[in-house]
């Protein structure tokens, strides 16, 4: 390159005038210059320039504009001897050296690399193909507007794959498997319907002896093709699977070595984990269970899954979140989140297929990529995991079919779930680790109610504290919705508190934040709870309502107090009888 002016546009449109790197104007003002340097050599006229930046939607003062791009990038070219815009048969032209220009440079090194293709040295031709990938500097034509500069980046961006695709076949051949596998899945994840990367991908698998997920990718992209296509896959795809399935593939043996020069594409690194609490009080015993399953993950025994069980309000979502915070470092793939059911007493829990388009995307699967099907998501998302170690999170789950799908493949990864319900199924047919969260104990309750209040304003008044653990149930969620009207309230004495949670309970109205935060409420967690229970289940619940002696509120409110009767609605939940949402007697 011996020239003092440089051109880029793959990846932002820049002008690199003497070692320093500039911008090329405004977006529009870019834009023209993609024009004319993707034109390079033929005068562009005003009209098309025009057209080019705006389409059918050009203002009235288009042409003024264009006219003003074009002048200032002039001013900018004017001290450099090898580069200008000239008028030219009513058109501009922009005139520079051919090694002036990114496009050019990519084209040629892929040029060069592709008469080296059959010199049998893989290792040099791939090296060339690298550096011609290493020109790249994000997409093409990054924030340049207008239909020309749409339509190049398309073309562009065809380029650019095909080049991986020569870069990662030469790896292949190379023995290279592993390396180029991790390569081939991302890429496969964006470009679904790409047959030579899925052949490349289910030949380096099959090299590095992993037959079962190469017939998997086979079977995964014909199902692709035929949905969104209706075509079978291509002779020369049929014929790599036909070769695993023989036996008969004879490849290099493997090497395994990093990529010389490559960063490793990757998908996307997820980091969806909620807020987590400052400290868990009183779970020391649970979370020491979870370290230990999390070792076992670390050590890639095993998928690690968690059941996170108990009542409502007992702490199950802020157990598993602060937990999962305090683990990520552990699972570097990144934290995948889902809450399976949304808020409120009439939730309806989320369907798999919606939730593995979000993982999808979330681990940089393109939304016109993701497949139709619950089965196929399932499927690319296990193969975006079977070489990360991931977290996931999934709360408030109803039932085992509900989760199936949303579960690694490959040991390595952990899952967190959090369920009311006993999910009997997934305990035995994946061998998950059932913990049950109980009520703190009285000196946890305590515990919890000074670190919210301060250990001056809790000793000043024990017994009010005391009462108010025993109306609360010792649970975490009623005791944050008292403390949290307490710390509103900083002059106000806790007996007092403790008088209104009563009245509160009695007349069925729900005390403290919960008014203003659904999340908290927990009058509502126990309605869902009840709307869980079929008709035999629910029926000691209705049946207080029917007493001629005190007013209960009704069935469709289910509130009595969170200590006692929401205990009890979760109790009838975690009974065996309950287990009917999975499809069991």
């Amino acid at each position: 390159m011996n020239t003092d002016i440089q051109f880029s546009i793959l990846g932002p449109v820049r002008l690199h005038m003497r070692g320093t790197e500039e911008t090329a104007g405004q977006p529009r003002q870019c834009a023209v210059l993609a024009s004319l340097l993707l034109r390079a050599g033929r005068p562009v006229s005003l009209s098309k320039l025009v057209d080019d930046v705006w389409g059918d939607e050009a203002p009235a003062s288009a042409v003024g504009s264009v006219r003003t791009y074009v002048y200032r990038l002039r001013q900018a070219l004017r001290e450099q001897s090898d580069s200008s815009v000239s008028l030219v048969d009513g058109g501009y032209l922009l005139s520079i050296p051919p090694d002036a220009l990114d496009l050019n440079r990519f084209k040629h090194v892929t040029a060069q690399a592709r008469q080296l293709r059959g010199t049998g040295d893989p290792t040099a031709v791939a090296s060339l193909f690298t550096e011609a990938l290493e020109m790249w500097k994000g997409v093409a034509l990054a924030g340049v507007p207008g239909p020309f500069a749409a339509q190049q980046r398309n073309v562009l961006d065809e380029l650019r794959l095909a080049c991986a695709e020569d870069q990662l076949g030469c790896e292949v051949e190379r023995g290279n498997y592993a390396e180029a596998a991790a390569e081939l899945s991302a890429l496969l994840a964006e470009h679904s319907l790409r047959e030579r990367v899925c052949g490349l991908l289910m030949t380096a698998l099959y090299g590095a002896g992993r037959q079962s997920e190469a017939l998997t990718i086979y079977h995964t992209t014909s199902h692709l093709l035929r949905q969104r296509l209706g075509v079978n896959p291509s002779p020369e795809l049929q014929q790599v699977h036909e070769r695993i399935l023989s036996g008969r593939f004879h490849l290099p043996r493997s090497t395994d070595r990093p990529i010389a020069g490559r960063h490793p594409t990757s998908p996307a690194t997820p980091a969806q984990l909620p807020a987590a609490l400052p400290s868990l009080v009183g779970r020391e015993k649970e979370q020491e269970q979870v370290d230990r399953l999390a070792a076992d993950a670390e050590a890639s025994r095993s998928v690690a899954i968690c059941v996170v069980g108990g009542m409502a309000g007992v702490g199950k979502t802020a157990f598993a979140t602060t937990v999962a915070h305090r683990l990520s470092d552990r699972f570097p793939g990144g934290q995948l989140f889902a809450d399976l059911h949304e808020d409120g007493p009439d939730a309806k829990p989320r369907d798999p297929t919606e939730v593995l388009a979000d993982f999808l995307q979330s681990l940089g699967v393109r939304p016109d990529a993701v497949p139709d099907t619950t089965q196929a998501r399932g499927l690319m998302f296990r193969g975006l995991l079977a070489k990360r170690r991931m977290l996931v999170v999934l709360d408030n789950a109803r039932c085992t079919d509900q989760l199936k799908h949303l579960l690694p493949g490959s040991p390595g990864s952990m899952v967190l779930i959090t369920s009311r319900m006993r999910l009997h199924a997934l305990v035995a047919a994946y061998q998950a680790f059932p913990l049950t969260l109980l009520p703190l104990g009285q000196a946890d309750a305590r515990n919890f109610l000074a670190r919210r209040l301060g250990e001056v304003r809790t000793t000043a008044e024990p017994e009010a504290v005391d009462r108010i653990i025993h109306l609360t149930g010792r649970l975490p969620r009623a005791l944050a919705d008292v403390a949290a009207r307490a710390t509103y309230r900083p002059q106000a004495r806790l007996v007092s508190l403790a008088d209104e949670y009563a009245l509160s309970e009695q007349s069925g109205q729900e005390a403290g934040i919960s008014e203003a935060d659904p999340a908290l409420d927990l009058r509502a967690s126990v309605v869902r709870s009840y709307r869980l229970l079929d008709e035999e289940a629910g029926s000691p619940f209705r049946a207080p309502c029917a007493w001629p002696g005190i007013v209960f509120p009704s069935s469709d409110t289910v509130g009595a107090t969170h200590g006692r009767v929401s205990g009890a609605a979760d109790d009838a939940e975690s009974d065996p009888r309950g287990s009917r949402l999975e499809g069991r007697p």
